[in-house]
């Protein structure tokens, strides 16, 4: 019996525990690690389309499963030749016992939403019951609404610093995400960007503390894993209850909400921040934030500066000063991670007008599709969904032909 696996994270563990001896592992797909590692235990470690030979099943290790698995059925591989480790019918289907032990597997998918999902739960029901209580306003911190913080961006002109999980994660030194490697430096900057109080930079944060009844179930469940006590003591250390902070879930109006009726009206908000602007965009590469829709048809002008998708932040002085360069009178725009947090401090303390934009170019997509998951987009790199690796890059395509038009410069 010949497997190939896919997905070379964290939870793969739990499908290590349960795989049968007598199952030969092929080989690894995994998009992203393959950039940095062609093999693991003497085995090929490839992107998605470059399995070779025979094969009995791909076992999937994510829990996305079900875009990944559409991606492939997509490229033509039988859905009864893919086995989701995560889906609780699948650990039911008698026809795959044979490659992965159906009572270990149960077992480890039984505890693993206990310790995942349930004592989560549990963990976080006081906020989130009581989070208008006047007691719990005193240990979460105060966080002005999503729409509220555009109307002052737009208003007032203020510059935005946001401050998601992969923000909190690297400045405690941890790694949680492909895009940006640990890098005690940028945490260090990180947390003086946090602790800042510049008068023109609004720093805002993940609305993620107390009720999460707006949110959907799966974005409730997300929140609820990720914000641990631990993680929620840790955050605690960092914020300052005393100050108002911001929404940082401007940039994502869309995918996370239950109610989706007011989507448009959110993004309109939005859009109209570049109205008649000159704007200078610095993204990473394949980002191409805006490219094949009309979110920034708005605006006077589009110029954009080109950045590494990945540790962007080993470039900030070379991005900074191409910024400062072609950056003048205009509003800027950076979507660059955690990079693009320190990169609007510092331009906010030198008079820019520069707005840490994030994924809403992403969000915009999926509105315009009317999707209830996140799936892949057209032209562009869509970092959460791992089973996708943009790869259009043909030139006499018009929307790329616009974009490369608008690229002022470089920093790779």
């Amino acid at each position: 019996m010949k497997v190939y696996i896919f997905g070379l994270g964290e939870r793969k563990k739990y499908l290590d525990r349960c795989l049968r001896k007598a199952v030969t592992v092929s080989g690894y797909i995994d998009n992203y690690k393959a950039n940095n590692m062609s093999s693991l235990a003497g085995k090929p470690v490839m992107k998605q389309g470059g399995l070779c030979g025979s094969y009995d099943y791909i076992i999937i290790t994510l829990l996305d499963y079900e875009s990944v698995k559409d991606s492939l059925v997509q490229e033509g591989i039988p859905s009864e030749k893919i086995i989701s480790f995560f889906d609780f019918a699948d650990a039911s289907n008698e026809k795959y016992w044979n490659v992965i032990n159906p009572y270990k597997w149960r077992t480890e998918l039984i505890w693993k939403h206990y310790t995942e999902i349930t004592i989560p739960t549990i963990d976080n029901l006081n906020y989130e019951l009581y989070a208008n209580s006047t007691d719990m306003k005193k240990i979460c911190p105060e966080i002005v609404d999503a729409q509220s913080t555009v109307r002052i961006l737009a208003h007032e002109r203020k510059c935005l610093a946001r401050f998601g999980d992969n923000e909190f994660e690297l400045m405690l030194g941890r790694l949680r995400t492909d895009y940006q490697d640990v890098d005690f430096r940028l945490a260090g900057r990180l947390r003086e960007v946090l602790a800042s109080d510049e008068d023109n930079l609004l720093v805002a944060i993940a609305d993620n503390y107390g009720s999460l009844e707006k949110y959907t179930d799966r974005a409730a469940r997300d929140i609820r894993m990720y914000m641990t006590k631990e993680v929620r003591e840790s955050h605690m250390r960092l914020l300052d209850l005393n100050r108002t902070y911001y929404d940082a879930y401007l940039s994502r109006p869309y995918m996370i909400y239950r109610d989706k009726t007011s989507s448009k009206e959110k993004f309109d908000q939005v859009k109209a921040l570049w109205k008649d602007e000159e704007v200078l965009i610095v993204e990473g590469e394949y980002t191409r934030f805006g490219v094949g829709n009309d979110l920034l048809d708005n605006a006077r002008r589009v110029e954009r500066i080109i950045a590494p998708a990945k540790n962007a932040f080993d470039q900030y002085q070379k991005i900074k000063d191409k910024v400062c360069m072609h950056g003048k009178n205009k509003l800027i725009l950076a979507i660059l991670g955690p990079t693009a947090t320190v990169l609007s401090y510092d331009l906010a303390r030198e008079g820019y007008w520069i707005l840490d934009i994030g994924q809403i170019d992403i969000e915009y997509g999926w509105f315009l599709l009317g999707v209830k998951e996140r799936c892949a987009l057209k032209y562009k790199r869509v970092s959460e969904i791992v089973s996708y690796e943009m790869a259009e890059t043909d030139r006499e395509d018009e929307n790329i032909k616009t974009y490369m038009s608008q690229v002022m410069d470089y920093v790779l």
